[in-house]
């Protein structure tokens, strides 16, 4: 057995099993923020590889998979370690009435590492709980132009303190918007838990930016709505009525999905609902992923 192939397939097969305990929650997805952190180690075995490659001592080419098989475990075992947390001491709460006047409102969310959760159902354009600990404090700009709102979320402090491998634990922001009238949705997140639940809000647009991550996304069809997904090693979940017509153009690497078994019909790197051309009511999702999971559950 050519031993180059041998610890090829053995570093694959251990990211396989990385991705796996992922889907089964025995590992954080944060893992592959740690990866990342130890990319220059490819470099190193490279390095080495280039070295020895042709010398007396070619056997030591060896190292280059060995470094590499390292640095895996490394990051699993940096993505498990205790670490400390500082305690969430501050609770803020933010309010945004809603002018009788306004006829549509774009809301921007800029979110580091921990959990998002965002819902309809508020009396007010927008209503929020912030937790956060005392290095770090939200921040909301409102202002109005041509009965258009523009609300900004995001916050300030040290990030870089955050614990990445663990979602920013304690870390969280609850957010609820107004139903009744449309919504333009920008949200970009770090390494996070995102739960958004669009099913009572009009929301025709909606762009996510968002890193290592676990989302769950649920729409509606009281709109359509044209949404672009950009992120990096993920788990992606869609909740769509069935009534609805969808279009999702994929771009992705090792992505598993489930739109082939919902009768979806595939045309190059887009696929789509049988009912896209007659429905009331639509989405067209551009998807751009790195090593992900995704799937789509349709609803009544």
């Amino acid at each position: 057995m050519n031993r180059g192939s041998f610890f090829k397939g053995l570093i694959i097969i251990l990211l396989g099993l990385i991705l796996l305990a992922n889907n089964f929650q025995i590992l954080p997805w944060g893992v592959w923020y740690e990866l990342f952190r130890l990319w220059p180690v490819i470099l190193i075995a490279i390095g080495i590889h280039l070295i020895f490659r042709k010398s007396p001592l070619s056997f030591l080419q060896i190292l280059s998979p060995l470094i590499i098989i390292a640095a895996i475990g490394g990051a699993i075992y940096l993505s498990q370690v205790g670490r400390t947390y500082e305690k969430v001491d501050q609770v803020f709460r933010f309010e945004q009435p809603l002018s009788p006047d306004l006829r549509s409102a774009s809301i921007k969310i800029n979110f580091g590492a921990g959990g998002l959760r965002l819902e309809g159902g508020s009396t007010y354009l927008f209503e929020g709980d912030f937790a956060t600990p005392s290095w770090l404090r939200p921040k909301m700009r409102y202002q109005v132009i041509d009965r258009e709102g523009f609300l900004e979320l995001t916050e300030e402090g040290r990030r870089d303190r955050f614990q990445f491998g663990r979602w920013g634990k304690g870390h969280s922001w609850d957010l609820r918007l107004n139903n009744e009238i449309p919504l333009t949705l920008k949200i970009k997140t770090g390494a996070s838990s995102n739960h958004l639940d669009l099913s009572s809000l009009k929301v025709t647009y909606l762009d996510l930016d968002t890193g290592a991550s676990n989302n769950e996304i649920k729409f509606g069809d009281s709109t359509s709505i044209r949404a672009k997904i950009d992120t990096g090693v993920s788990r992606i979940k869609l909740f769509i009525p069935q009534s609805m017509g969808t279009r999702i153009k994929a771009d992705t690497a090792l992505t598993s999905h489930n739109l082939m078994e919902l009768g979806f019909r595939k045309e190059d790197d887009v696929y789509t609902s049988s009912n896209y051309l007659t429905a009331e009511t639509r989405i067209d999702l551009d998807l751009k992923a790195g090593v992900s999971s995704f799937s789509v559950e349709l609803y009544q």
